[in-house]
């Protein structure tokens, strides 16, 4: 019978598991997670508020576990152009330019030398001191190496229409929105990125046209880590306020891994059901035996259509009533770990 030892037989098993197990090479794969903040206080609205010694406690996790933050736009081009990132590469972003993330979040931060992304508002900046940053803080915050980013001039559900606005007109008004935002961040600051984040996380196949002809990277607010077969018109991000803010959730996130999944019906993440359905395509080699998908935290069924091509419906009997809703859906990963992969819903006929 033919033995050896480990220390002899190990690298050969590593090479043979390698290329017997695609999964193997997809956990490996360039990846990051992107983590989304808003106000960092206690003194803020709780649904966009984490407190700042939770916030503390998040950043302390990424450096005491082997994360490497790095900038926004290093990312997004790795990805791109298909450069190696490190495992467990963490993304950290903010919206809206609140005082508090200068005030709390930055010295934090700049502690640790780790890299942010602000996406402005840029007409919001300054216009109220208690509650904004000024162009002055945001620039001290520049030159310390975060990144300043787009986020329209006014703020505005991109997805509502002015009275007897047409298609063109409002098109034309958004993208106006952006236009004007990045001309006046980069007279206050020097900076242009092309990397817009939508406000609410809100757009649909119109507005992901519009950023694509623009030339920017769109960001929204579903979650989920980030690869390669991402869409970098509508690039996932893990939300950590209010009810998502829990240290116990916040690790199992920071730590997923990214599918390589598309959804093929519907076509557009623009709903008027309570319930939809949706279609999923899935490109690689995943535990999809163990596939979960969850609405509002209640169990999803789980349809087969085809387990060869690995296509899979995901419906709920959860009727939801808000104007904006996710389907997320899990698998296991290797060493403890979860792919992870939300499909955003947005009913504009509801009134935010």
């Amino acid at each position: 019978m033919f033995t050896c030892s480990f220390q002899r037989c190990a690298p050969a098993l590593a090479l043979l598991l390698l290329l017997a197990s695609p999964s193997l090479q997809a956990q490996t794969a360039p990846q990051a997670v992107i983590l989304q903040y808003h106000h960092v206080s206690t003194q803020t609205p709780a649904s966009t508020s984490i407190s700042p010694d939770a916030f503390r406690a998040q950043i302390n996790y990424l450096k005491d576990n082997g994360f490497t933050v790095l900038p926004l736009e290093q990312v997004v081009s790795a990805l791109r152009t298909g450069s190696e990132l490190p495992d467990r590469t963490a993304v950290i972003s903010f919206d809206d330019g609140y005082f508090s993330v200068y005030e709390t979040a930055f010295p934090i931060l700049r502690e640790l030398d780790f890299p942010f992304t602000i996406f402005i508002a840029a007409d919001l900046i300054g216009s109220n001191p208690g509650l904004y940053s000024s162009w002055e803080q945001l620039r001290t915050m520049a030159a310390a190496g975060a990144t300043l980013a787009n986020h329209t001039m006014t703020h505005p559900y991109l997805m509502d229409r002015l009275e007897a606005e047409n298609d063109a007109d409002w098109l034309a008004r958004i993208r106006s929105e952006i236009v004007g935002a990045e001309a006046r961040i980069k007279q206050e600051t020097g900076q242009s990125h092309q990397l817009f984040a939508y406000p609410y996380g809100e757009y649909d196949p119109q507005l992901q046209q519009l950023i694509r002809d623009l030339g920017y990277v769109g960001i929204g607010q579903h979650s989920g880590p980030i690869n390669a077969a991402s869409d970098f018109t509508a690039l996932p991000r893990f939300p950590f306020s209010g009810i998502y803010a829990s240290m116990n959730t916040y690790k199992v996130k920071v730590q997923s891994l990214a599918f390589n999944v598309a959804v093929t019906n519907p076509d557009s993440d623009i709903t008027d059901e309570r319930s939809p359905s949706a279609e999923l395509d899935f490109d690689g080699s995943y535990r999809l035996d163990s596939l979960n998908c969850f609405n509002n935290d209640q169990p999803m069924k789980v349809v087969v259509l085809d387990a060869a091509a690995q296509r899979y419906r995901v419906e709920t009997t959860v009727e939801n009533h808000s104007r904006r809703f996710r389907y997320n859906c899990t698998a296991p990963g290797h060493e403890g770990r979860f792919y992870w992969y939300s499909i955003p819903w947005l009913n504009p006929a509801v009134a935010e």
